[in-house]
């Protein structure tokens, strides 16, 4: 049967085209597309307030003398999580910048992180509790660096945010790492010791760890104070 209309619908569907997608409007979580508000008065001096993840999750506020917690993270070892609350600047695309230094040796562990603040009811912006990316995450532990224990030793704290208007604020601080995050303590101090050697093995219950007296070692065999099993 002949169709002579066919030629003409092929023809109008080859004119067609599928209609585009719905413009959206860049997430406001996604660094690129910040369209967060100005904090504050953009033509004052930047404010800024140190603040730190605790050992529940909770914040912190750190000042010169001030404890800060070592945290257990995603890659392991300990880290300080030490972050901002900030206003006078432009929320987006700010850099963090977190520092621990040795006071003996003067060695230093650092972490940079560009990061948006999320807006606080008071005018302040502030690294965000439930996004540990939004803190800059100094590792600590294991210690290979200082010469002292990395706990309830001071330490010198240096935190900087830059927004990408060029605005910059820096604290420096003493502050006292401390193992207290509970169910990892013993972990925490073993790591953290300043006698701590690279491939020592901490037992997350009782701190370190000895191969030789592991379960799967020979009942048999003296133990290790030379004396028998």
């Amino acid at each position: 049967m002949d169709k002579p209309w066919l030629p003409l619908v092929l023809a109008l569907a080859a004119c067609s085209s599928p209609s585009p997608p719905p413009e959206t409007e860049p997430d406001a979580g996604i660094i690129g597309g910040c369209k967060l508000a100005y904090l504050g008065d953009p033509s004052a001096e930047p404010i800024m307030e140190v603040i730190a993840l605790g050992p529940e999750g909770e914040i912190q506020s750190v000042s010169d003398g001030s404890s800060i917690s070592l945290i257990f993270p995603p890659q392991g070892g300990r880290v300080v999580f030490a972050g901002v609350r900030a206003t006078n600047v432009d929320p987006c695309a700010v850099r963090v910048a977190g520092a621990l230094r040795d006071p003996a040796t003067k060695q230093v562990r650092l972490d940079n992180r560009i990061l948006n603040l999320v807006p606080t009811d008071d005018g302040y912006g502030r690294s965000d509790p439930a996004d540990i990316s939004s803190f800059s995450n100094i590792a600590a532990c294991p210690n290979q660096w200082a010469e002292q224990d990395l706990f309830d030793k001071p330490y010198e704290l240096t935190v900087s945010l830059t927004d990408r208007d060029g605005k910059k604020v820096t604290k420096i601080m003493t502050v006292t790492p401390r193992c207290d995050e509970p169910g990892r303590e013993a972990e925490c101090l073993c790591m953290c010791a300043g006698d701590y050697v690279l491939g020592m093995q901490c037992d997350p219950e009782a701190g370190v760890f000895d191969p030789d007296l592991d379960a799967g070692a020979d009942a048999s065999a003296p133990d290790a104070f030379g004396g028998p099993p």
